[in-house]
Protein backbone atom coordinates (compact mmCIF):
# COMPACT_ATOMS: atom_id res chain seq x y z
CA UNK A 1 0.00 0.00 0.00
CA UNK A 2 1.03 3.67 -0.88
CA UNK A 3 1.03 5.84 2.36
CA UNK A 4 1.35 9.66 1.35
CA UNK A 5 1.97 12.17 4.30
CA UNK A 6 1.72 16.00 3.26
CA UNK A 7 4.33 17.61 5.85
CA UNK A 8 5.01 21.19 4.33
CA UNK A 9 3.54 23.33 1.42
CA UNK A 10 0.22 21.94 1.47
CA UNK A 11 -1.50 24.34 3.58
CA UNK A 12 0.95 27.25 2.75
CA UNK A 13 3.41 28.15 -0.24
CA UNK A 14 6.88 27.00 1.19
CA UNK A 15 8.52 24.30 3.65
CA UNK A 16 7.69 22.13 1.33
CA UNK A 17 7.91 18.29 2.70
CA UNK A 18 5.68 15.00 1.99
CA UNK A 19 6.90 11.44 3.39
CA UNK A 20 5.94 8.62 0.45
CA UNK A 21 5.26 5.35 2.98
CA UNK A 22 5.29 2.25 0.75
CA UNK A 23 4.42 -0.30 2.98
CA UNK A 24 6.85 -0.62 6.27
CA UNK A 25 9.53 1.75 4.55
CA UNK A 26 9.05 5.55 3.73
CA UNK A 27 10.67 8.13 1.85
CA UNK A 28 11.26 12.29 2.70
CA UNK A 29 10.61 14.14 -0.52
CA UNK A 30 12.08 17.60 0.06
CA UNK A 31 12.76 19.53 3.50
CA UNK A 32 12.12 22.82 2.87
CA UNK A 33 12.38 26.33 4.45
CA UNK A 34 9.71 29.10 4.99
CA UNK A 35 11.99 31.71 4.42
CA UNK A 36 10.23 34.70 5.86
CA UNK A 37 10.09 33.33 9.13
CA UNK A 38 13.53 31.89 9.03
CA UNK A 39 15.44 35.16 8.36
CA UNK A 40 12.73 37.08 10.51
CA UNK A 41 14.25 34.81 13.33
CA UNK A 42 17.91 35.06 12.36
CA UNK A 43 17.86 38.66 12.52
CA UNK A 44 15.82 38.81 15.50
CA UNK A 45 18.66 36.39 17.04
CA UNK A 46 21.69 38.73 15.67
CA UNK A 47 20.29 41.96 16.94
CA UNK A 48 19.95 40.19 19.94
CA UNK A 49 23.92 39.32 20.25
CA UNK A 50 25.30 40.48 17.26
CA UNK A 51 26.50 37.17 16.30
CA UNK A 52 26.60 36.61 12.01
CA UNK A 53 27.46 33.21 12.51
CA UNK A 54 25.11 31.51 15.19
CA UNK A 55 23.88 28.07 15.38
CA UNK A 56 20.06 27.11 15.01
CA UNK A 57 18.59 24.16 16.31
CA UNK A 58 15.22 22.38 14.92
CA UNK A 59 13.08 23.27 17.75
CA UNK A 60 13.63 26.58 18.17
CA UNK A 61 12.90 26.95 14.02
CA UNK A 62 9.75 24.76 14.59
CA UNK A 63 8.42 27.36 17.34
CA UNK A 64 8.72 30.03 14.39
CA UNK A 65 7.12 27.56 11.90
CA UNK A 66 10.23 28.47 9.69
CA UNK A 67 10.25 24.92 8.87
CA UNK A 68 8.18 21.80 8.70
CA UNK A 69 6.80 19.80 11.52
CA UNK A 70 7.97 16.05 11.43
CA UNK A 71 7.50 15.36 15.57
CA UNK A 72 3.51 14.92 14.12
CA UNK A 73 4.71 11.74 12.27
CA UNK A 74 5.20 9.98 15.22
CA UNK A 75 6.42 6.56 14.49
CA UNK A 76 6.25 7.28 10.90
CA UNK A 77 9.26 8.48 11.15
CA UNK A 78 11.17 5.06 11.87
CA UNK A 79 10.36 4.03 8.51
CA UNK A 80 12.37 6.41 6.65
CA UNK A 81 15.25 5.07 4.38
CA UNK A 82 16.16 8.62 2.78
CA UNK A 83 15.78 11.53 2.17
CA UNK A 84 15.47 12.89 -1.32
CA UNK A 85 15.18 16.96 -2.01
CA UNK A 86 14.50 17.61 -5.39
CA UNK A 87 16.49 21.08 -6.39
CA UNK A 88 18.84 23.39 -4.15
CA UNK A 89 15.98 25.89 -3.45
CA UNK A 90 16.10 27.00 0.62
CA UNK A 91 12.54 25.92 0.67
CA UNK A 92 13.17 22.96 -0.44
CA UNK A 93 16.31 21.83 0.77
CA UNK A 94 17.27 24.44 3.17
CA UNK A 95 15.32 22.51 6.60
CA UNK A 96 18.10 19.29 5.50
CA UNK A 97 20.53 20.31 8.07
CA UNK A 98 18.36 21.14 11.01
CA UNK A 99 15.83 18.14 9.93
CA UNK A 100 17.98 15.71 9.83
CA UNK A 101 17.90 15.55 13.66
CA UNK A 102 15.38 12.56 13.49
CA UNK A 103 17.94 10.04 11.66
CA UNK A 104 20.74 8.58 11.29
CA UNK A 105 22.23 5.95 9.85
CA UNK A 106 20.24 6.84 5.98
CA UNK A 107 21.77 8.89 2.97
CA UNK A 108 20.03 12.68 1.66
CA UNK A 109 20.02 11.67 -2.39
CA UNK A 110 19.98 14.54 -4.79
CA UNK A 111 21.42 15.52 -7.93
CA UNK A 112 24.99 17.28 -8.26
CA UNK A 113 24.04 20.81 -7.44
CA UNK A 114 21.87 19.61 -5.13
CA UNK A 115 23.94 17.68 -2.97
CA UNK A 116 27.15 20.25 -3.29
CA UNK A 117 24.74 23.31 -2.16
CA UNK A 118 24.09 21.12 0.76
CA UNK A 119 27.40 20.53 1.50
CA UNK A 120 27.84 23.63 1.68
CA UNK A 121 24.95 24.72 3.74
CA UNK A 122 26.24 22.26 6.27
CA UNK A 123 29.10 24.13 6.51
CA UNK A 124 27.45 27.74 6.92
CA UNK A 125 24.80 26.33 9.13
CA UNK A 126 27.48 24.44 11.49
CA UNK A 127 25.54 21.00 10.98
CA UNK A 128 28.36 19.13 9.36
CA UNK A 129 29.87 17.48 12.29
CA UNK A 130 26.22 16.25 12.98
CA UNK A 131 26.08 14.46 9.89
CA UNK A 132 29.50 13.24 10.11
CA UNK A 133 28.92 11.24 13.45
CA UNK A 134 25.23 10.15 12.84
CA UNK A 135 26.20 8.22 9.35
CA UNK A 136 23.97 10.48 7.28
CA UNK A 137 25.61 10.16 3.81
CA UNK A 138 25.02 12.61 0.88
CA UNK A 139 24.73 10.36 -2.19
CA UNK A 140 24.50 12.27 -6.03
CA UNK A 141 22.81 10.97 -8.34
CA UNK A 142 23.10 12.22 -12.05
CA UNK A 143 19.70 13.20 -13.52
CA UNK A 144 17.95 10.92 -16.00
CA UNK A 145 19.35 8.01 -13.44
CA UNK A 146 17.71 5.50 -11.11
CA UNK A 147 18.50 4.95 -7.33
CA UNK A 148 17.15 1.18 -5.73
CA UNK A 149 16.46 2.37 -2.00
CA UNK A 150 15.10 -0.81 -0.95
CA UNK A 151 13.15 -3.61 -2.31
CA UNK A 152 9.95 -1.60 -2.76
CA UNK A 153 11.71 1.66 -3.62
CA UNK A 154 13.28 2.93 -6.41
CA UNK A 155 13.79 6.70 -7.11
CA UNK A 156 14.24 8.22 -10.58
CA UNK A 157 15.39 11.60 -11.32
CA UNK A 158 14.06 12.77 -14.50
CA UNK A 159 15.67 16.07 -15.77
CA UNK A 160 13.27 19.19 -15.83
CA UNK A 161 14.05 22.79 -16.28
CA UNK A 162 13.90 25.23 -13.49
CA UNK A 163 15.77 28.61 -12.14
CA UNK A 164 18.39 25.99 -10.40
CA UNK A 165 20.43 23.83 -12.35
CA UNK A 166 20.20 19.93 -11.99
CA UNK A 167 16.38 20.66 -10.72
CA UNK A 168 14.54 17.25 -11.13
CA UNK A 169 11.29 15.91 -11.27
CA UNK A 170 11.42 12.39 -8.85
CA UNK A 171 9.18 9.46 -9.45
CA UNK A 172 8.76 6.52 -6.19
CA UNK A 173 8.81 3.66 -7.99
CA UNK A 174 6.40 1.19 -6.00
CA UNK A 175 4.97 -2.70 -6.51
CA UNK A 176 1.74 -0.50 -6.27
CA UNK A 177 2.06 2.29 -8.93
CA UNK A 178 4.12 5.32 -9.17
CA UNK A 179 4.62 8.86 -7.23
CA UNK A 180 5.55 11.47 -9.43
CA UNK A 181 6.83 14.74 -7.15
CA UNK A 182 7.06 17.33 -10.35
CA UNK A 183 7.23 20.47 -7.69
CA UNK A 184 9.01 23.42 -8.91
CA UNK A 185 9.55 22.77 -13.12
CA UNK A 186 8.65 24.60 -15.89
CA UNK A 187 8.54 23.67 -19.80
CA UNK A 188 11.61 25.45 -21.17
CA UNK A 189 12.47 24.11 -25.03
CA UNK A 190 14.75 26.61 -25.13
CA UNK A 191 17.06 26.64 -21.43
CA UNK A 192 20.20 28.18 -22.76
CA UNK A 193 22.32 26.27 -20.23
CA UNK A 194 21.64 22.67 -19.70
CA UNK A 195 19.01 20.00 -21.78
CA UNK A 196 15.75 20.83 -22.01
CA UNK A 197 13.19 18.99 -19.63
CA UNK A 198 13.09 15.17 -20.70
CA UNK A 199 9.90 15.27 -22.34
CA UNK A 200 10.68 11.91 -23.76
CA UNK A 201 10.91 10.01 -20.58
CA UNK A 202 7.41 12.09 -19.39
CA UNK A 203 5.29 10.37 -21.70
CA UNK A 204 7.36 6.92 -21.38
CA UNK A 205 6.32 7.27 -17.63
CA UNK A 206 3.09 8.36 -18.23
CA UNK A 207 2.31 5.08 -20.75
CA UNK A 208 3.60 2.95 -17.71
CA UNK A 209 1.23 4.53 -15.59
CA UNK A 210 1.36 7.16 -13.03
CA UNK A 211 -0.45 6.41 -9.84
CA UNK A 212 0.11 9.91 -8.19
CA UNK A 213 1.23 13.07 -9.43
CA UNK A 214 2.52 15.68 -6.66
CA UNK A 215 2.09 19.10 -8.40
CA UNK A 216 2.89 22.37 -7.97
CA UNK A 217 0.66 24.89 -8.37
CA UNK A 218 2.12 28.38 -7.22
CA UNK A 219 0.73 29.66 -10.62
CA UNK A 220 -1.58 27.63 -11.04
CA UNK A 221 -4.00 30.52 -11.06
CA UNK A 222 -2.26 32.39 -14.13
CA UNK A 223 -3.26 31.00 -17.62
CA UNK A 224 0.02 31.16 -19.33
CA UNK A 225 2.87 28.84 -20.61
CA UNK A 226 5.56 30.26 -18.55
CA UNK A 227 8.20 32.04 -21.03
CA UNK A 228 11.52 30.53 -22.14
CA UNK A 229 15.02 32.09 -20.94
CA UNK A 230 15.57 33.06 -24.37
CA UNK A 231 12.51 35.37 -24.24
CA UNK A 232 14.10 36.83 -21.32
CA UNK A 233 17.87 37.22 -22.61
CA UNK A 234 15.90 38.77 -25.72
CA UNK A 235 14.31 41.23 -23.89
CA UNK A 236 17.15 42.19 -21.66
CA UNK A 237 19.03 43.04 -25.12
CA UNK A 238 15.75 44.87 -26.60
CA UNK A 239 15.82 47.54 -23.35
CA UNK A 240 19.54 47.67 -22.92
CA UNK A 241 19.83 48.97 -26.84
CA UNK A 242 16.86 51.33 -26.28
CA UNK A 243 18.60 53.26 -23.55
CA UNK A 244 20.99 55.57 -23.21
CA UNK A 245 24.04 53.99 -21.03
CA UNK A 246 26.41 56.86 -22.29
CA UNK A 247 28.69 57.60 -19.16
CA UNK A 248 26.41 55.56 -17.04
CA UNK A 249 27.36 52.31 -14.67
CA UNK A 250 24.89 49.40 -15.49
CA UNK A 251 23.83 47.43 -12.25
CA UNK A 252 21.98 44.53 -12.52
CA UNK A 253 20.76 42.19 -9.99
CA UNK A 254 18.96 38.45 -10.07
CA UNK A 255 18.54 35.16 -8.14
CA UNK A 256 22.02 34.17 -7.38
CA UNK A 257 21.12 30.59 -7.90
CA UNK A 258 19.95 31.59 -11.07
CA UNK A 259 23.25 30.36 -12.89
CA UNK A 260 21.46 30.39 -16.47
CA UNK A 261 20.32 34.08 -15.84
CA UNK A 262 23.60 35.23 -14.41
CA UNK A 263 25.41 33.43 -17.75
CA UNK A 264 22.93 35.63 -19.82
CA UNK A 265 23.52 39.18 -18.07
CA UNK A 266 27.44 38.46 -18.48
CA UNK A 267 27.16 38.13 -21.84
CA UNK A 268 25.46 41.01 -22.32
CA UNK A 269 27.68 43.05 -20.36
CA UNK A 270 30.60 41.67 -22.62
CA UNK A 271 28.74 42.31 -25.83
CA UNK A 272 28.86 46.25 -24.54
CA UNK A 273 32.62 45.84 -24.16
CA UNK A 274 32.36 46.30 -20.43
CA UNK A 275 33.62 44.81 -17.24
CA UNK A 276 31.50 42.81 -15.92
CA UNK A 277 31.65 41.87 -12.51
CA UNK A 278 29.72 39.43 -10.18
CA UNK A 279 29.49 41.21 -6.72
CA UNK A 280 28.43 39.53 -3.34
CA UNK A 281 29.03 36.39 -1.91
CA UNK A 282 25.83 34.50 -2.61
CA UNK A 283 27.18 34.52 -6.05
CA UNK A 284 31.00 33.56 -5.48
CA UNK A 285 28.80 30.80 -3.61
CA UNK A 286 26.78 29.95 -6.64
CA UNK A 287 29.42 30.21 -8.89
CA UNK A 288 31.71 27.79 -7.56
CA UNK A 289 28.87 25.09 -7.34
CA UNK A 290 28.72 25.29 -10.91
CA UNK A 291 32.36 25.83 -11.53
CA UNK A 292 32.58 22.42 -8.99
CA UNK A 293 29.83 20.13 -10.81
CA UNK A 294 30.61 20.91 -14.60
CA UNK A 295 28.10 23.40 -15.61
CA UNK A 296 30.09 26.14 -16.07
CA UNK A 297 32.54 28.59 -15.29
CA UNK A 298 31.31 31.96 -14.74
CA UNK A 299 34.37 33.10 -13.46
CA UNK A 300 35.90 33.00 -16.43
CA UNK A 301 33.78 34.92 -18.16
CA UNK A 302 33.42 37.78 -15.36
CA UNK A 303 35.59 38.69 -12.48
CA UNK A 304 34.12 38.13 -8.85
CA UNK A 305 34.04 40.52 -5.79
CA UNK A 306 32.73 39.06 -2.42
CA UNK A 307 34.84 40.23 0.64
CA UNK A 308 34.00 43.96 1.44
CA UNK A 309 37.89 45.19 0.65
CA UNK A 310 37.84 43.69 -2.74
CA UNK A 311 33.92 45.42 -2.99
CA UNK A 312 35.33 48.40 -1.66
CA UNK A 313 38.39 48.92 -4.03
CA UNK A 314 35.61 47.94 -7.08
CA UNK A 315 33.42 50.68 -6.24
CA UNK A 316 36.07 53.12 -6.00
CA UNK A 317 37.38 52.38 -9.64
CA UNK A 318 33.78 52.41 -10.65
CA UNK A 319 33.06 56.00 -9.52
CA UNK A 320 36.04 56.94 -11.26
CA UNK A 321 35.49 55.14 -14.40
CA UNK A 322 31.53 54.71 -14.68
CA UNK A 323 31.25 53.64 -18.08
CA UNK A 324 33.18 50.57 -18.20
CA UNK A 325 31.48 48.37 -15.77
CA UNK A 326 28.88 46.23 -15.91
CA UNK A 327 27.84 44.90 -12.66
CA UNK A 328 25.61 42.24 -11.29
CA UNK A 329 24.97 42.59 -7.86
CA UNK A 330 22.83 40.76 -4.97
CA UNK A 331 20.12 42.37 -3.33
CA UNK A 332 17.04 42.05 -5.94
CA UNK A 333 14.68 41.55 -2.89
CA UNK A 334 15.96 44.43 -1.04
CA UNK A 335 17.68 41.72 1.56
CA UNK A 336 19.27 43.99 4.36
CA UNK A 337 22.95 43.29 4.42
CA UNK A 338 22.77 42.54 0.36
CA UNK A 339 25.36 44.22 -1.85
CA UNK A 340 23.15 46.51 -3.01
CA UNK A 341 21.47 47.64 0.23
CA UNK A 342 24.91 48.40 1.97
CA UNK A 343 26.27 50.69 -1.09
CA UNK A 344 22.73 52.63 -0.29
CA UNK A 345 23.28 52.43 3.57
CA UNK A 346 26.54 53.57 3.21
CA UNK A 347 28.70 51.20 4.32
CA UNK A 348 30.51 51.83 0.88
CA UNK A 349 32.68 54.74 -0.04
CA UNK A 350 30.95 54.81 -2.91
CA UNK A 351 27.51 56.57 -3.64
CA UNK A 352 25.57 56.10 -7.19
CA UNK A 353 25.49 58.64 -10.06
CA UNK A 354 22.11 60.15 -10.60
CA UNK A 355 20.54 58.41 -14.04
CA UNK A 356 23.18 55.66 -13.47
CA UNK A 357 20.97 52.55 -14.88
CA UNK A 358 19.45 49.65 -12.52
CA UNK A 359 18.22 46.22 -13.71
CA UNK A 360 16.10 43.79 -12.07
CA UNK A 361 15.81 40.69 -13.80
CA UNK A 362 13.78 39.02 -11.13
CA UNK A 363 9.89 39.45 -9.77
CA UNK A 364 9.37 40.36 -5.87
CA UNK A 365 8.86 36.81 -3.77
CA UNK A 366 5.14 37.56 -3.09
CA UNK A 367 5.80 37.55 0.66
CA UNK A 368 5.11 40.33 3.11
CA UNK A 369 8.50 40.83 3.76
CA UNK A 370 9.87 40.46 0.45
CA UNK A 371 7.66 43.30 -0.89
CA UNK A 372 8.21 45.46 2.38
CA UNK A 373 11.81 45.45 2.13
CA UNK A 374 12.16 45.84 -2.12
CA UNK A 375 10.01 48.69 -1.34
CA UNK A 376 12.40 50.33 1.09
CA UNK A 377 14.97 49.50 -1.48
CA UNK A 378 13.30 50.99 -4.18
CA UNK A 379 12.81 54.36 -2.33
CA UNK A 380 16.26 54.57 -1.81
CA UNK A 381 17.39 53.79 -5.73
CA UNK A 382 14.68 56.82 -6.61
CA UNK A 383 16.29 59.63 -3.87
CA UNK A 384 19.67 58.72 -5.33
CA UNK A 385 17.86 59.79 -8.67
CA UNK A 386 18.83 56.31 -10.70
CA UNK A 387 17.21 55.01 -13.79
CA UNK A 388 15.32 51.76 -12.93
CA UNK A 389 13.76 49.01 -14.89
CA UNK A 390 12.06 45.76 -13.16
CA UNK A 391 10.70 42.66 -14.02
CA UNK A 392 12.58 41.43 -16.53
CA UNK A 393 12.12 38.10 -15.89
CA UNK A 394 10.71 34.70 -16.30
CA UNK A 395 9.45 31.80 -13.74
CA UNK A 396 10.86 29.12 -12.87
CA UNK A 397 7.45 27.76 -12.54
CA UNK A 398 4.55 26.39 -14.67
CA UNK A 399 1.63 28.06 -15.09
CA UNK A 400 -1.60 26.26 -15.85
CA UNK A 401 -0.99 25.70 -19.76
CA UNK A 402 2.46 24.01 -18.54
CA UNK A 403 0.20 21.85 -15.90
CA UNK A 404 -2.10 20.62 -18.54
CA UNK A 405 0.51 19.77 -20.72
CA UNK A 406 1.93 18.16 -17.81
CA UNK A 407 -1.25 16.19 -16.97
CA UNK A 408 -1.54 14.91 -20.60
CA UNK A 409 1.94 14.11 -20.97
CA UNK A 410 1.63 11.59 -17.56
CA UNK A 411 -2.29 10.88 -17.37
CA UNK A 412 -2.31 9.87 -13.53
CA UNK A 413 -4.57 8.42 -11.56
CA UNK A 414 -4.86 11.32 -8.94
CA UNK A 415 -3.31 14.36 -8.40
CA UNK A 416 -2.48 16.18 -5.13
CA UNK A 417 -1.65 20.20 -5.96
CA UNK A 418 1.38 21.08 -3.73
CA UNK A 419 3.64 24.37 -3.11
CA UNK A 420 0.12 26.48 -2.48
CA UNK A 421 -2.87 27.38 -0.54
CA UNK A 422 -6.08 25.67 -1.19
CA UNK A 423 -7.12 29.12 -3.26
CA UNK A 424 -4.65 28.11 -6.36
CA UNK A 425 -4.96 24.41 -5.27
CA UNK A 426 -8.12 25.00 -6.51
CA UNK A 427 -6.81 25.72 -9.78
CA UNK A 428 -5.38 22.02 -10.07
CA UNK A 429 -8.43 20.88 -9.38
CA UNK A 430 -10.59 22.27 -11.80
CA UNK A 431 -8.00 21.51 -14.85
CA UNK A 432 -8.33 18.08 -13.72
CA UNK A 433 -12.01 18.18 -14.13
CA UNK A 434 -12.46 20.36 -17.31
CA UNK A 435 -9.88 17.90 -19.03
CA UNK A 436 -10.76 14.59 -17.61
CA UNK A 437 -7.68 13.69 -16.30
CA UNK A 438 -6.79 12.74 -12.37
CA UNK A 439 -8.79 12.84 -9.62
CA UNK A 440 -7.86 15.62 -7.87
CA UNK A 441 -6.71 15.53 -3.84
CA UNK A 442 -6.87 18.31 -1.86
CA UNK A 443 -4.74 17.97 1.50
CA UNK A 444 -3.41 19.87 4.24
CA UNK A 445 -0.13 19.67 6.49
CA UNK A 446 -0.62 16.83 8.79
CA UNK A 447 -2.99 14.54 6.65
CA UNK A 448 -2.95 11.34 5.82
CA UNK A 449 -3.77 9.66 1.99
CA UNK A 450 -4.27 6.02 1.60
CA UNK A 451 -4.10 5.04 -2.38
CA UNK A 452 -5.73 2.07 -3.45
Amino acid sequence: MIEIYPIGGYSKVEGNSVLIKVDEDSVILDMGLTMDNYVNFQNQQSNLDKNFNQKYFYDELLQVDALPDYYGLGKVLKTVKAVIPSHAHLDHVGAVPYGMKFFDNIPVLGTPYTIEFLRKELVSTRHKNYFEKNNISLITCELNTTFKLTEKITIEFVEVTHSVPDSAILVVHTPYGKVMYAVDYKFDKSPQLGNPPNFKRLEELGKEGIKCLILESLYADVDIETPSEQDVKEELIKTINGIDIKGKTIITSTFSSHIVRLKSLIDIGKSLGRKVFLVGRSLSTHSNIAKEVGIINLKKQANLASRHDDINELLEDVYVNREDYFLICTGHQGEEFSVLSRILDGWFDFKFSPEDIMIFSSSVIPTKMNQDSFHELENKLNENKLQIIKDIHASGHAGLKDHKKMLKLVQPEYVIPAHAGHEKARSIASLCKDIGIGNPILTNNGDKIKLS
